[in-house]
This record gives C-alpha cells, sequence and structure tokens, in this order.
C-alpha cells in the first residue's frame, strides 16, 4: 500500500537518526490516521466505528464513551494525545492481532514503520507483532544468528538469558543494565557450556582458553577487558548507579553477541 508519508519517502528526504524514546505528538495522530486508513480495507468489519473504536479506549485503559459528540475518531485523536508516551507503543502492539485476523498485518506493520522512521524513533514493528530496536542491518542478522545458534538445546540456559537481554534492549525505556547484564551472562553461559566447566567463572574459562591456546591471544586479550567492564559495572549484587553511555551499552550489547557467535562456532 504505502499511502502514509509517499511523497517525503519518494522524494529520499533524509530521515532522523532513529534514536527517539518518546511519542512525539505529530506522530500519535498520524499512527491513528494510518490505523484508519488500513482498517478501510476491511470492507467495514474494522473500523472506529465498531469495534476497533472500543478496542483502542479499552487497551489505553480508558471509558469509551459510546456516541461522543465530536465523533469516535475525534475522541480517539484526544485520547491519544493524552497517554503517556510507551502507553502509544503498546497500542501498536496491541492492534497488530487486529489487523493479522484480516490477514493486514504486514500491510498495518508497514504502515506504522513508515510513521516511526519519519519521526526517527528508536523502534519498528517487528515480523512478530513486538518492537524491536532499530540497529543496521547487519547487527540484525547478527542477532539473529545468535539466537540460532542457540537454539541447540544445550544452550538452553544460554538462549533464556539472551532473550531476557533482548527484551531489556528492545524495551520502552531501554533497561540498560539488565540488557548488558543478560548478554554477558549468556556469552558466559555459552563459554562454560564450551568448555565443560559449569562451576568455573568467565575469568576461569579464559585463563583455561590461554593454557590450552584455544584462541588467539588477541582475540582473548578482548574478551578480558568485556570481563572487566561487567565485574565494575554491572555484575550481579552491584549496588553502584549504572553510568555506561546508551552507545556504551550497545557496545557491551553487540560486543557479546559477536562473543556468542564465537564460541558456540569454535569447533
Amino acid at each position: 500500500m504505502g499511502f502514509i508519508r509517499d511523497f517525503t519517502q519518494q522524494e529520499g528526504h533524509a530521515p532522523p537518526i532513529r534514536n527517539i524514546e518518546n511519542a512525539p505528538p505529530p506522530m500519535r495522530q498520524e499512527l491513528l490516521d494510518a490505523v484508519c486508513l488500513v482498517a478501510g480495507h476491511t470492507n467495514g468489519r474494522l473500523s472506529t466505528d465498531g469495534d476497533l473504536y472500543f478496542s483502542i479506549s479499552q487497551s489505553l485503559g480508558i471509558e469509551a464513551a459510546a456516541h461522543p459528540m465530536a465523533g469516535r475518531r475525534q475522541r480517539l485523536g484526544h485520547d491519544i494525545a493524552n497517554v503517556d508516551w510507551w502507553r502509544v507503543y503498546d497500542l501498536t502492539i496491541r492492534l497488530f492481532p487486529e489487523f493479522q485476523r484480516f490477514g493486514l498485518h504486514e500491510v498495518y506493520r508497514g504502515e506504522v514503520n513508515r510513521v516511526f522512521a519519519a519521526h526517527g524513533v528508536a523502534w519498528d514493528l517487528g515480523e512478530d507483532g513486538h518492537l524491536h530496536r532499530v540497529l543496521p542491518p547487519a547487527a540484525v542478522a547478527q542477532i539473529n544468528a545468535a539466537f540460532a545458534e542457540l537454539s541447540d538445546p544445550r544452550y538452553a540456559p544460554a538462549l533464556a538469558l539472551f532473550n531476557a537481554a533482548r527484551d531489556a534492549y528492545d524495551a520502552r525505556p531501554r533497561r540498560e543494565r539488565d540488557a548488558c547484564a543478560n548478554v554477558f551472562d549468556a556469552m558466559e553461559s555459552v563459554a562454560k557450556e564450551k568448555y565443560r566447566m559449569p562451576q568455573a567463572t568467565f575469568g576461569n574459562v579464559l585463563a583455561h582458553i590461554r593454557d590450552t591456546h584455544a584462541l588467539n591471544e588477541q582475540i582473548i586479550g578482548v574478551l578480558e577487558p568485556i570481563n572487566t567492564l561487567r565485574n565494575r559495572n554491572f555484575g550481579h549484587g552491584m549496588v553502584t548507579p549504572f553510568t555506561l553511555t546508551p552507545p556504551e551499552v550497545d557496545f557491551t550489547y553487540l560486543g557479546c553477541i559477536a562473543g556468542i557467535l564465537m564460541f558456540t562456532r569454535i569447533p
């Protein structure tokens, strides 16, 4: 379909950097327009004149007036404009299955993501109907590859930690300490399983790797500072304030995922 922001996209106007963790007022109204546009392709079976109106209002925790004076669409615009910003994103997820019932979920997803991109927000609506933080394609491919590698039953504990890290990383707002702690623990779990050292620390595993020459010395030299970073900034039981900046969180998160891939693929 692609009617939302079509001229802007066709003309190649540079989109803003995707780092906004908010729901700007104009974006909220554009999202409602996108919802109504896609709903219009259900031949009236899904519309703001029917159940869609109540689904939107009630999912936002608002008592829906049966016959608002200015009309249902205007009432929805008012309601969406006045909820906390993260509830707007909850709404986009909530409506995904509504459109999925009519085979329009990919159309809905495409229009929503056009709006998100135009306003530079940090997430896209994924094929699974959930929001995921926008990353360069190469990083997304790396994350997907790590998920595939951890599907091996022997890495089940690491997969649980990896999923917890991804949930924290994609959260609105991002839970940065949880993302770092869980992704490091996932890497540590893989390394301990790979070298059959279930009671060891990551530092112990690295010492074993050095003694057995299992990895290049410079690679070990990269992994050791990541272990120090964990011990000083987001290790278990730490009560010190978390001070890593968002770019440093990105580095930690993606660096540990790279470590997961390396350990799972070592012969």
